[in-house]
């Protein structure tokens, strides 16, 4: 028997059940469009923040934090730079103050970094990216001063220029210093692995000025170590490990966007399962609806298989009219998601997510509800398939 003549039997079945042929193809084209946009909307979540993650903090390397000796001084800097395969290591100094602007008083964290390796810090290659106006380093008493500190985050109005006055208020001391570049709006994951956050005012300094006029201890919060052979990462970081002072945290930049991934990842997989959850009802309105047709078409079995149709001929039948239902919710649900995909746009925090469509996306999607509702019609088409045609016409 030709797959034409299956095929036409199996459709010209579907169109004299066209009322719950549609409703099953509106439960297969909700549950695949649900799953679609489960799985897309996690792949872009996933892939903008590894691509952000990537950006903002370089693949080869190693951040060191904390301590029970309260930081980090010059002389483990060394020691971390003599390591075998370390290109470089240079220190972050961090404090938090207040400042008084027109619009108030406004906690800031202070931050003395090297000039040279402040791009690195802010994982970009040009400070042109991340400086709106001004001088693109911090000289003297001149500082960098983020976003939220020079422009009034509820107005949008401006709060500082370049050249002005900044007094910063640190314990019991204050200090002026000297707007010398207004930042753009960014964010950095480096800022955030070393305990800081998008949301906080930063003021950028050179650290000669920081440790003479902030701390009288020359004392680093965080030692960030360049890796120059990513073969021996693995290594670098235990050696890192061994020579830190006690209790002090290593963060790998590597294992941490290999610990992101399988998290996003993981959470993928669970909205997928709930999402699932639809295809496992639409399945059973698969199964519910091919067994009516079997108990229904019980006299047109028996009339098939009198006309030489074998039990494998009338199982395809109604195998294909649940795999033709699928198929035409899967394509309704993918061309759904994909017209979605162009329009749906979710921001959080400074990134925005949209609806990724990858292969393996597209290709689950589909074949889950395929194989579903396959598998939910198998049971009672096999059971149509296996009726005694003498039985089978003597059905009324």
């Amino acid at each position: 028997m030709r797959f034409s003549e299956y095929f036409y039997l199996a459709f010209t079945s579907l169109k004299e059940k066209r009322g719950r042929a549609i409703g099953a193809i509106i439960g297969v084209t909700i549950a695949v469009l649900a799953l679609s946009l489960a799985l897309g909307i996690g792949e872009s979540f996933q892939k903008t923040f590894v691509e952000q993650l990537q950006r903002t903090i370089a693949a080869n390397s190693i951040i060191v934090t904390g301590g029970y000796t309260g930081g980090f001084s010059d002389a483990d800097i060394a020691y971390f730079k003599r390591i075998p395969g370390v290109k470089d290591a240079f220190g972050l100094a961090t404090t938090t103050g207040v400042t008084i602007t027109s619009s108030g008083e406004q906690p800031v964290t202070l931050v003395a970094i090297d000039p040279q390796r402040l791009p690195d810090f802010l994982g970009v290659s040009d400070m042109r990216q991340v400086v709106a106006e001004g001088s693109t380093q911090p000289s003297g008493l001149g500082v960098l001063v983020s976003y939220n500190l020079w422009s009034d985050p509820n107005t949008g109005q401006r709060i500082l220029d370049v050249g002005s006055p900044l007094v910063v208020r640190i314990k019991s001391k204050s200090i002026q210093l000297v707007v010398s570049g207004l930042m753009v709006q960014s964010s950095s994951m480096m800022e955030a692995s070393v305990g800081h956050w998008s949301g906080t005012a930063y003021i950028y300094m050179d650290p000669s000025t920081y440790f003479t006029y902030v701390s009288n201890t020359r004392n680093y919060a965080a030692v960030i170590i360049l890796v120059g052979d990513l073969s021996r990462l693995d290594q670098i970081t235990k050696e890192v490990r061994a020579v830190a002072p006690p209790g002090s945290n290593i963060i790998s930049a590597a294992s941490m966007v290999s610990q992101f991934t399988a998290l996003v990842g993981a959470l993928e997989t669970f909205i997928g399962l709930v999402s699932a959850v639809g295809m496992g009802v639409t399945a059973l309105w698969i199964f519910d609806s091919t067994t009516i047709s079997v108990v229904q078409r019980t006299k047109e079995i028996g009339i098939l298989k009198a006309l030489g149709y074998t039990s494998l001929d009338v199982l395809i039948i109604f195998l294909l009219e649940a795999i033709i239902i699928s198929a035409i919710g899967i394509v309704i649900g993918l061309s759904l998601a994909l017209i979605l995909s162009i329009f749906v746009k979710i921001p959080m925090f400074p990134l925005q997510f949209g609806l990724t469509l990858t292969p393996s996306v597209v290709a689950l999607s589909s074949l889950l509800p395929l194989f579903m509702n396959a598998l939910a019609a198998y049971i009672p088409s096999r059971r149509g398939a296996s009726l005694n045609p003498v039985e089978a016409l003597r059905y009324e």
